[in-house]
């Protein structure tokens, strides 16, 4: 079982598979907007269509239980067909055969053969090393048990072997921030009027509630119209407050967010609409006064079965304050119209909240986006960069020699090299060491040069 799976994900194919199906995925997010309020979705497509695409996840389609898995599939076929392939690439990197043996230079489509004025194979071979050391090559003199014969080993960016597998590292690494993302990641919204703060983020698409731990204050808000009455410019003065104590303070326009904790809050919208409540946690308990924005929720209590509940004013019409109760999942108990001067019960929390008046004062509309993954991406995209570089552009070079000592004062020399790519550039590497050793050893007898194309 465990090997067919391990077959199974060793496949190109299934690879090409997965990535079709993130696609796929990708276009069904561009074409259908994601995280959008329901009422959107049902004007646009109908009941049974949203109920679809809801059950399908396609209104959520990045943070879907089958994205996910998508994602995690990648990832279990990378890391496999990498150490599948891995042992081949480490024993030609880090094990090659080191002595051109008579007749190997066949098997190379680099060789040169030339018979030097020499009368130690020794001091040629000293004299190779030197020169390949010259040129960044790594070179050795590999240990010899044949009398007149020497050996030479060079490489020379043994690294770039791996760069398919830096690339491949650097994609896992891109797939681990997106399932951080995916998982942990979020993006809501949050209304504050002037004077008013709140530490809960209420999601798009969903309606779910996220405690923040540190509160978020509206200092002022102030927009700007043009002429014909259409906003200029939204500016918010916010403040964050942890434990009671100030320790942010930001002026935020369009495109410059607030940054705390890796949470970001962008000036997103505008509206009309502050209320101002009071709660006590029972008829004698002291009054707690809120100020809160249309669209607010504020917390009301946890109730025996221990879930969350919120209250949220959602519009005004006069002496009327509609509210909805929520739980912290976003779903909607109950809606009651509520007028100033009154103590209601909340039923589920046993608390009890009044209306002390309202008034149509600007709130600013923050969006905030929370994405753990982010700077996880960019070191994935980096390494990944890096990764493509040395794979297309680093190659790698190897060069073994044979110096064999045939007469007293004549020592032949077989050169051969090979490369992964770029084979002009280890051409010019062999003219190069030629060039070096006919000119050291310029009484050159009986030349002979091979090329194997």
């Amino acid at each position: 079982m465990l090997k067919s799976l391990y077959r199974l994900f060793s496949s190109v194919k299934v690879a090409i598979i997965i990535l079709l199906s993130l696609a796929v995925t990708s276009i069904i997010g561009t074409i259908v907007e994601q995280q959008q309020n329901p009422d959107k979705y049902l004007r646009e497509y109908g009941e049974v269509t949203y109920k679809i695409f809801k059950f399908l996840g396609f209104t959520d389609v990045y943070h879907s239980w089958w994205y996910i898995l998508l994602l995690v599939l990648l990832a279990i076929n990378l890391t496999v067909c990498s150490i599948e392939r891995l042992p081949k690439i480490w024993k030609i990197a880090k094990n090659p055969k080191k002595k051109l043996r008579e007749g190997a230079e066949n098997a190379y489509r680099l060789v040169h053969k030339l018979t030097l004025s020499a009368s130690n194979p020794d001091e040629v071979a000293e004299k190779l090393v030197s020169i390949l050391k010259q040129m960044g090559y790594k070179p050795e003199k590999v240990p010899s048990d044949e009398e007149n014969t020497k050996y030479v080993f060079a490489d020379k960016h043994v690294f770039a072997r791996f760069g398919v597998y830096i690339v491949h590292a650097g994609i896992l690494i891109v797939l681990v921030g997106g399932l951080l993302t995916a998982i942990f990641g979020y993006r809501g919204y949050m209304n504050l009027a002037e004077g008013s703060k709140s530490n809960l983020v209420t999601l798009f698409g969903n309606g779910k509630i996220i405690e923040l731990p540190f509160e978020v204050q509206c200092d002022k808000f102030t927009i700007d119209f043009y002429p014909s009455g259409m906003p200029k410019a939204y500016i918010s003065d916010l403040e964050v407050i942890e434990n009671g104590k100030t320790v942010k303070k930001q002026r935020i326009v369009v495109n410059t967010p607030l940054s705390y904790r890796g949470i970001y809050f962008y000036q997103a919208n505008y509206g009309k609409g502050r209320v101002y409540f009071f709660k006590k946690v029972n008829q004698k308990a002291k009054e707690q006064p809120i100020i809160d924005a249309l669209g607010q929720p504020f917390y009301v209590g946890k109730g025996k079965d221990g879930i969350k509940y919120y209250l949220s004013p959602v519009a005004m019409d006069g002496q009327f304050i509609f509210v909805d109760l929520i739980t912290q999942n976003g779903e909607t108990l109950a809606q009651a119209k509520m007028t100033s001067g009154q103590w209601y019960r909340i039923p589920q929390t046993g608390q009890f909240v009044a209306i002390g008046g309202a008034d149509n004062a600007f709130y600013t509309g923050l969006q905030v986006s929370y994405d753990p993954g982010t700077w996880v991406v960019w070191a994935g995209s980096t390494i990944m960069v890096i990764g493509l570089f040395v794979a297309f552009f680093i190659p790698h070079k190897r060069i073994l020699a044979r110096i064999r000592q045939v007469k007293e004062d004549k020592v032949n020399i077989v050169i051969a090299g090979r490369t992964n790519k770029g084979f002009e550039s280890l051409e010019k590497d062999m003219e190069k060491i030629l060039g070096v050793l006919k000119s050291s050893y310029c009484n050159i007898l009986a030349p002979k040069e091979e090329n194997h194309d």
